[in-house]
């Protein structure tokens, strides 16, 4: 009798122990950090933050309040995971479920919206909403042409923290496009990047306009197939001439555009005549397909890393003048490798090409910016959705910002949702489990047994 009294006395003191393991991990968990408690195992890593959002978040100086707006029981749970990342990275952001059932006016007071992230800064007094279908989005196409709802990008990333840095800052910034020269338009894709690091689109033709605006802080030129009419080349010329910032996705064109090409050797470039190839870098046996070098350490390949690679198609060819002229600088950001090709009709003649270069020139007061790409593939909409892990639209919009000294490119791609992903929820819990209660639950079992033969 004794000794089954003793017995059972030492099963419930086991019992006991594990009890209270799993109370103290449970504890314990519940305070972990977002990014503990939830491995991130997907493919495209759509809960995973980068560098630009690490770097912004831990740089930030005032208050934000991430308001995840609506019925908690019905929000998606990768948008609530997502969220609670930010708030693990700055003491400086907090995130707080407001439930639209339970607490209508206090949505009403916000002026928030239903289903929706509402992001506050009391400093700036300025707010942002972000609905929960700009963060997950649905393929339309598999909608209307097979009656399907199908996820296709996470977006929670971007548009988060483009929504951070918008309201902590008051720094909204113009860019001008041309029009009138059978310009091409910008797609979905460069436009959503564009609207992230707060710059605002205008379109602008120069010959009707009589002038390039004031408040102009870049002036673009989107792929012009025909030349400039000399009196644009004038007031661009003079615009850079006043300190200002152009940038030219030149491209390779039929036509000749001695107005454009004449705007480019003054800043020491010039576009050459014909089609640029590369015989050593280049995409499935086509060496009009290339692979551009692009030199570390410049400016424009920040948030960049040896694994990133840039495509670009049927790309002009650029070259560089031997005598700069006067107080200009030339640094090229993109070219072909040293098996570079310049293809005309007539001949070939190898060499390295600049594809992207950036030609400053000091003025008496400030100084001049003209950025050249020769290829307007770089920002091809069907050539970036269909490798999403080329880093073109990265280096496009450095190249964009670079003109800002004030701007950062907080522009981030969705990350695609077409393909399956392994999300372990919990997997913190797991490491935890493995790395202490066990081990503890292990030892003092240990021990109750050892004492249990002593006695015995």
């Amino acid at each position: 009798m004794t000794r089954k009294l003793k017995k059972g006395g030492y099963s419930a003191i086991l019992s006991l122990i594990v009890i209270t393991a799993v109370v103290v991990l449970n504890m314990i968990v519940g305070r972990l950090p977002e990014k503990v408690r939830l491995w991130d195992m997907s493919s495209s890593q759509i809960y995973t933050l980068g560098t630009t959002t690490k770097d912004l978040v831990k740089g930030l100086d005032k208050d934000v309040t991430i308001y995840v707006v609506g019925d908690p029981s019905n929000v998606d749970k990768r948008i609530t995971s997502f969220t609670k990342r930010y708030e693990d990275l700055s003491k400086h952001i907090k995130v707080e479920t407001l439930d639209s059932v339970l607490h209508p006016d206090q949505v009403n007071k916000l002026k928030a919206t239903d289903d929706s992230l509402f992001i506050s800064c009391e400093a700036t007094n300025k707010t942002e909403s972000v609905p929960f279908t700009s963060i997950i989005k649905m393929d339309e196409s598999a909608y209307y042409n097979y009656g399907q709802s199908k996820e296709s990008e996470f977006d929670g990333e971007g548009q988060l923290t483009s929504a951070i840095s918008h309201v902590t800052n008051d720094v909204e910034k113009k860019v001008y496009v041309t029009e009138g020269h059978k310009e091409a338009q910008f797609g979905t894709v460069v436009t959503d990047m564009l609207k992230k690091s707060n710059l605002t689109v205008t379109p602008i033709n120069l010959l009707t306009g009589g002038s390039i605006p004031e408040d102009c802080e870049l002036l673009l030129l989107n792929a012009p197939e025909s030349d400039l009419a000399a009196d644009e080349k004038k007031m661009v010329s003079d615009y850079l001439n006043g300190g200002g910032n152009v940038m030219i996705l030149a491209g390779y064109s039929e036509k000749d555009r001695p107005n454009l090409n004449g705007l480019l050797n003054e800043y020491g470039l010039n576009m050459e005549n014909g089609l640029a190839a590369d015989t050593k870098n280049f995409y499935q046996n086509n060496p009009y397909y290339i692979f551009p070098t692009i030199p570390a350490g410049n400016e424009l390949t920040q948030g960049t890393d040896d694994k990133s690679v840039s495509l670009v198609l049927q790309s002009g060819a650029m070259t560089q003048l031997k005598d700069l002229p006067q107080g200009v600088e030339v640094t090229p950001f993109m070219e072909t490798s040293e098996n570079g090709m310049l293809v005309t009709a007539d001949k070939q003649t190898k060499g390295t090409y600049l594809l992207g270069a950036v030609a400053k020139k000091t003025l008496d007061s400030g100084a001049a910016r003209l950025t050249v790409l020769t290829t307007p593939s770089l920002i091809d909409e069907g050539l970036n959705t269909s490798f999403t892990n080329l880093n073109n639209m990265n280096l496009f919009m450095n190249a964009v910002t670079a003109n800002y000294p004030d701007v950062a490119n907080v522009s981030i791609p969705a990350k695609s949702l077409d393909v399956g992903y392994n999300t372990v929820t919990k997997g913190g819990l797991w490491g935890v489990l493995f790395v202490f209660v066990i081990p503890v639950v292990t030892l003092l079992t240990g021990l109750v047994i050892w004492l249990k033969r002593r006695r015995l």
